[in-house]
Order: C-alpha cells, then structure tokens, then sequence
C-alpha cells in the first residue's frame, strides 16, 4: 500500500509544497507534465511521469528517460480524459491508500472543478484523496467514508458543499454553527455551509448519505 503524491501542473507554492512533501512519507510519487518542473525544484525524482508534455521543456523530460525506476507514459493531446485523471488511476492501481494532489487548482477553473470531481475515483475505491494547496484542502465524504474528523491547524475556514442532489444526516460537532441530522439539498442550501469555523481544537463531522465537499480554507 503506497501513499501517493501527485504533482500537477496547477498553481504551487514552492515553499509550502517543500514543507509539505517534507512533512508526510510519500512512498510513491507521479508528476503530472507540467508538474514535472515542480519535481525538479523540489529535488523529487518521481516513479511515474504521465501526461501529453504540452507544457514542459523536453530537454527536463529527456533526463528522466534513460532512468530505469521511472516509469514514463505519454498520451496524445486529443485524448479522452485528464492527465490528473490518468494519474488518479494509476495511483488506485497501484494500491495506494492515499493520495494528495497538489497543483489540482489554478487559474483553469475548468481544472479546478474536474479535479474536485475526480475526488470521486478514489471515494468510489475506499482511497483517501485530498486536493491541498497553501490556501485551501480539499476532500469528499460520501459511499466509503462518512465520518472524519478535523483538526485546527492552518486552515481558518470550514466549508460543508453539497455535490450530490441531497446529503442527508450531516451532524456536525466542535464547529461555530453545528448542524444535527441536517439534510443538505443542492437547490436549496447549496451556500448554507459555506465559511464555518473549529472552535476547540478539532471538529467531527458525519453524513449518511450522498456525497459532501469538505473544504478547508484561508483567505
């Protein structure tokens, strides 16, 4: 079982993403084209690089090529699906337990929301899967995981969205504003949980049914 980092070509912050590489036991890693170049600053040699390579230098990728424990594939531009979503799949292949991507926002909103949808891959596999950045982290609770439990650390604002038509039974403790068995109903609430806060040292949260994004954030 591996815990997975993906590297995209997103919007990164060297800085944090050094501490937070730093900071957890990634035993496998895979640059996403683009985020091949966030590899190198960050002295990571990834096991998998994927991507059509529309957006890095050859003269990064030619080093990597010769190198027997780097797997490289590469996709045509015109392809049905992501670059982040073939490299979802192949960390779910690979018997990951956990996965977090960092780079998964940016100035492509269209990106941003695929991304946050892909989070559904790994829920549907029982693999936890966060999106993180300095600003904000990103997960989903639904089929394979309905409790978690958060802590106040970096991260100011706890935000509840539904992605589901209904997220039933959320019950919420050690937030601002708790909520009890509540259903969320997309048409209805959609802004209802948006901008919460911990107010000891960390919240729990629960749903029964449908899928919820969670999302931790600063300003």
């Amino acid at each position: 079982m591996k815990n997975t980092l993906i590297i995209t070509g997103g919007d990164i912050d060297i800085d944090y993403a050094k501490r937070y590489y730093e900071q957890n036991e990634f035993t496998f890693v895979i640059a996403v084209d683009g985020g091949l170049k966030i590899a190198e600053m960050l002295d990571i040699i990834p096991n998998y690089i994927v991507g059509d390579f529309d957006t890095i230098s050859p003269l990064i990728l030619f080093k990597y090529e010769n190198m027997n424990d780097v797997k490289i594939k590469r996709f045509k531009p015109d392809k049905d699906f992501t670059d982040t979503q073939i490299a979802i799949n192949i960390a779910i292949e690979e018997e990951s337990f956990s996965i977090s991507i960092l780079g998964g926002t940016g100035s492509r909103l269209d990106h941003t929301l695929a991304n946050v949808q892909l989070l559904q891959m790994a829920l549907a596999n029982g693999v936890e899967a966060i999106i993180v950045s300095r600003n904000n982290r990103v997960r989903l609770l639904g089929t394979k995981r309905k409790d978690i439990t958060i802590f106040k650390d970096e991260y100011k604002y706890v935000s509840l969205i539904p992605m589901s038509d209904v997220v039933s039974g959320i019950t919420t403790k050690g937030m601002k504003w708790n909520l009890s068995n509540f259903d969320f109903k997309i048409d209805e609430d959609i802004s209802r949980g948006v901008s919460n806060e911990i107010v000891g040292k960390q919240a729990e949260i629960h749903i029964d049914g449908g899928t919820l994004i969670l999302i931790e954030s600063n300003d």
